[in-house]
């Protein structure tokens, strides 16, 4: 053989070389899909900061390598939700594995191409945060929880979530952060004098316009999956979905431990929702198994197992939710929480608006017996009732039982006012999204003086808050027809 035919084949062999050398290069740093359609890519590092509320500034992306085969079934993420904290600027994540991940961690970026196209050797917008990974004390599985912090107002990121030792990566969602006011310094220097001046780019409780889906009592059957499929197809327009106690109904045949795989299966089926609009709950009669600890470690509210009530600000209005499913006896801690919640908030807005809810109406009309004669019920009135009309609570919303009623402006069992002047708190109880027990349509009569309106349909209700001084109220079909409607303005209590 030639001299010329040896160096022309070992420069073949070498080029072939190179070009296995690059494609497994390329293998080894491109998004693959697992089993379950779920995007992966590299397994971000863990990262030297061990609070988990790591701020978006001080975090870098981190890498390794992902595996060549589709990850471990076990590790994928499930029923991902979105929820707020008591600080605007932040947004918690948090989803169910069945199996190890080690630190939960969420890639987010402000560009969706960007967590696209990430990759490990580039900078590229894409941040990680690492959270907390916590097997459930009295189920399967680990409930894992990120918090983002140091976001800006009005704006939209992407992110996935994942875990420190898990090749797999969620499919990308997103979230738009509300509007709340930030504070901005400029130092200027003359001579030898130094002058700092500070802005803010929003009134604290300026109002920004934002509409909230709402509702209770949602589980399998009843129709409700017409109402998350109304919900899903116009999730553009909602800016908060709260869900007020009853979720799933996985107590069924298990009361004290709960079911599991209903439960896990139902918030699946909500994902499409929860992974991209806060979703704010309240504990409701069907949800205490395990003293409140599955519920808490599913949906990692502001408060915990043991006090399952919390508040936050969203957009100018102060939300306020508590737990009917505790005692709220006169110097119970609950109480106490709530009476120094709207003390609190009322001395820094005395006008802004005030929304409340919890799963448990205290005033409603159906024959169902919690309406009907409930010490209970009338215990919630005579103390939480003071409450809400000394530190003029606008908007209190209820669920429990499966109907949808609307009261007058009202306290102490008597209309007081109107909704153009209020005098009283106004009630919405909303029942109605479906599920196994089906809808109550049996009423008390005559109707009490302040009931406004009230039906058993199928359907959620929808909170418009316009600006500082009106609100837009309505209930809305599973076909999307207006059933009820109802403005309100911001009144101000004697």
């Amino acid at each position: 053989m030639s001299m010329n035919k040896i160096n022309c084949t070992l420069l073949f062999v070498f080029l072939v070389l190179i070009s296995v050398c690059l494609a497994e290069n390329k293998q080894a740093h491109s998004p693959k899909i697992n089993s379950s359609g779920s995007s992966s890519s590299p397994k971000p590092s863990k990262n030297n900061n061990s609070n988990d509320k790591t701020d978006l500034t001080n975090n870098v992306v981190s890498g390794g390598s992902s595996s060549s085969d589709g990850g471990d079934i076990n590790q994928i993420p499930q029923t991902i939700k979105i929820s707020l904290t008591n600080n605007p600027s932040e947004m918690m994540i948090s989803w169910f594995t069945n199996g190890k991940i080690g630190d939960a961690i969420v890639q987010f970026s402000q560009t969706k191409s960007d967590l696209i196209n990430y990759s490990t050797n580039t900078n590229n917008g894409v941040i990680t945060v690492n959270g907390k990974s916590t097997p459930f004390s009295n189920w399967k599985g680990y409930s894992n929880t990120v918090i983002l912090t140091g976001l800006s107002p009005k704006t939209t990121y992407y992110y996935q979530c994942g875990g420190s030792t898990s090749d797999i990566l969620s499919q990308t969602n997103y979230f738009t952060t509300s509007n709340f006011p930030t504070t901005t310094t400029t130092t200027t220097a003359s001579g030898k004098n130094v002058k700092s001046t500070t802005t803010t780019t929003l009134d604290n409780f300026q109002v920004t316009p934002f509409t909230a889906a709402v509702y209770a009592d949602m589980g399998y059957g009843g129709g409700f999956n017409n109402t998350v499929k109304v919900i899903e197809e116009n999730l553009s327009k909602y800016s908060l979905v709260l869900h007020i106690g009853d979720i799933a109904y996985a107590d069924y045949n298990k009361v004290e431990q709960g079911n599991q795989t209903i439960w896990t299966n139902f918030l699946q089926t909500l994902e499409p929702i929860t992974s991209k609009v806060p979703y704010m709950t309240a504990p409701g009669n069907h949800d205490v198994f395990y003293s409140f600890n599955s519920y808490q470690n599913t949906f990692n509210m502001p408060g915990s197992s043991n006090q399952p009530w919390y508040s936050y600000d969203y957009n100018g209005v102060h939300f306020l939710s508590y737990s009917t499913e505790s005692d709220l006896a006169p110097f119970t801690q609950q109480y106490q929480w709530i009476k120094n919640d709207l003390e609190t908030y009322r001395k820094k807005n005395p006008s802004g608006w005030v929304i409340a809810y919890a799963h448990r109406p205290y005033y409603c009309s159906t024959q169902m017996d919690w309406c009907r004669k409930q010490t209970l019920r009338a215990l919630i009135e005579s103390t939480i009732g003071e409450l809400f009309q000394n530190y003029n609570v606008d908007i209190y919303l209820a669920g429990h039982t499966h109907a949808y009623e609307r009261t007058v402006p009202v306290y102490q069992q008597s209309p007081i006012g109107t909704y153009e002047y209020p005098g009283g708190t106004v009630h919405f109880t909303i029942g109605t999204p479906g599920n196994q027990e089906g809808l109550d349509h049996n009423w008390i009569l005559p109707a009490p003086s302040w009931s406004a309106s009230r039906f058993g349909e199928l359907g959620y209700g929808q909170l418009n808050v316009v600006n500082n001084t009106h609100i837009l109220w309505q209930f809305l079909t599973d076909q999307q027809v207006i059933f009820d409607e109802q403005w309100i303005v911001k009144g101000y209590f004697d």
